[in-house]
């Protein structure tokens, strides 16, 4: 029992101990801040008088400014000022940092030279301190209120939204990737980080603009993680989407995994067909060269084009990539059919029309070479006239295909003098031979 009051009272000791010191430190803390503030506050009415005077230059506003800002910084850190005195300092903080933003403002409206850097430091330090005045500060009303003062503040705090766009834009055209993002992402979230004026923030441009500009920065800088993050965002920007579209799958490429490439195609395509084409062409390539490299018995292309063309029966290139996967299996029928639904779409199409011809053509051509091994007559002469009835429906496929490019005779010509021979059209044959 004793040990334990023992123990309690040197608890207590501690506890006092501990208590004496904190207020010791605090009165340190209290008396630095409170040099540091003074000496602030003379370089804020030094420098406030020589503005209002027009008796400053940029250099010495610039100048104090930053000696003024390190002060208050150091004195806001340092912990040792007052509750009832945070307006106040919060109020010389934003002054030390509203001159410098006029100043770089206007260098930049004369085209001079200017210090990117140092007005995007400064611009971070005007909002924090501008906050801090607001949130620091009471409101009072009347002829001697603080109402209007404060409304000031407010509409200045939200006008440096727009200034965190045009300080993106200055860094971004010195490559500082990582700065331009972070002060695109500032006025994307300006409204949560800056509750106080939510309702006052007008951007010049449209806010889906916004992720637009720090989606391609990101592209530029190589930060694939904030282009995954800002993608959707940026996509609302309907003027430019598809370019937004064509970086973000273009990208997959850039970081050497095609595999992701593929699945943001095939979503991409699967969700708009019609509009997306040429990468419906590349994927069903992509598919054809996996199911090569996996065997024969792989099966990629087809499922992805069914799925395609239940979306949308009328996507050439769906159509035709089935038509091509049939053909290559010597599915000929089947081929012949759905190319044909290629000329339905577009009358137009050369290759279709051909392909359509190859079909029969090829299907005569392997049903002429076992005519020599069938050794009934009756049953060889009916393959022989087969043939020839193959060979003669291939001719108007062929004959389409040919006004598809009727200056183009070596894509055609061959096979219809073939067709013509064997169906005995020997003149129109020798015209194709001429062709030739």
């Amino acid at each position: 029992m004793k040990k334990i009051m023992l123990s309690m009272a040197l608890l207590l000791s501690v506890g006092t101990i501990m208590g004496q010191v904190d207020k010791a430190a605090l009165k340190v803390a209290q008396k630095e801040a409170k040099a540091l503030m003074a000496e602030a506050e003379k370089i804020d009415q030094a420098i406030t008088a020589k503005i209002n005077e027009k008796a400053a230059t940029q250099e010495e506003i610039l100048s104090e400014c930053k000696k003024g800002q390190a002060l208050v910084r150091k004195a806001l850190k340092s912990g040792g000022i007052a509750e009832n005195k945070l307006g106040e300092a919060y109020k010389t903080y934003a002054d030390f940092a509203q001159f410098p933003n006029n100043v770089l403002l206007t260098v930049s409206q004369n085209k001079e030279p200017l210090d990117t850097a140092f007005f995007y430091s400064n611009l971070k330090t005007l909002t924090s301190a501008l906050q801090g005045e607001l949130k620091n500060t009471k409101v009072t009303k009347g002829e001697a209120g603080n109402e209007n003062y404060l409304k000031g503040k407010k509409m200045a705090l939200a006008q440096c939204a727009n200034f965190y766009l045009y300080a993106a834009q200055l860094l971004s055209e010195v490559d500082k990737y990582n700065e331009t993002l972070e002060a695109f992402e500032t006025a994307m979230n300006y409204r949560n980080l800056y509750p106080e004026v939510a309702d006052l923030v007008k951007f010049q441009i449209p806010e889906e603009q916004i992720a637009f500009f720090a989606f391609h920065t990101a592209h530029e800088g190589k930060k694939y993680d904030k282009m995954d993050a800002l993608y959707e965002q940026a996509m609302l920007f309907k003027d430019n989407a598809e370019a937004t579209k064509n970086v973000m799958i273009e990208s997959y490429r850039e970081r050497g995994d095609t595999v992701a490439w593929a699945n943001k195609v095939r979503e991409v395509t699967i969700s708009e067909p019609s509009a997306n084409e040429t990468y419906i062409q590349m994927l069903i390539a992509y598919y054809l060269k996996k199911e090569k490299e996996s065997g024969p018995d792989a099966n990629i292309m087809l499922p992805y084009v069914d799925e395609l063309l239940a979306k949308d029966p009328n996507v050439l290139i769906a159509q035709y990539g089935k038509a091509f996967k049939y053909f290559e299996s010597e599915k000929y029928d089947e081929a012949f059919e759905t190319y044909k639904k290629c000329t339905e779409i577009k009358n137009d199409y050369y290759d279709a029309w051909y392909q359509c011809g190859l079909c029969k053509y090829r299907q005569a051509l392997a049903l002429n070479a076992t005519i020599s091994s069938i050794k009934n007559q009756t049953e060889a002469k009916k393959a022989l006239e087969k043939t020839k009835t193959l060979f003669g429906e291939a001719i108007p496929f062929f004959e389409k295909a040919r006004e598809c490019a009727p200056d183009e005779p070596m894509k055609w010509a061959f096979e219809l003098r073939q067709c013509y021979s064997v169906t005995g059209q020997a003149a129109k044959a020798a015209e194709m031979d001429k062709l030739l």
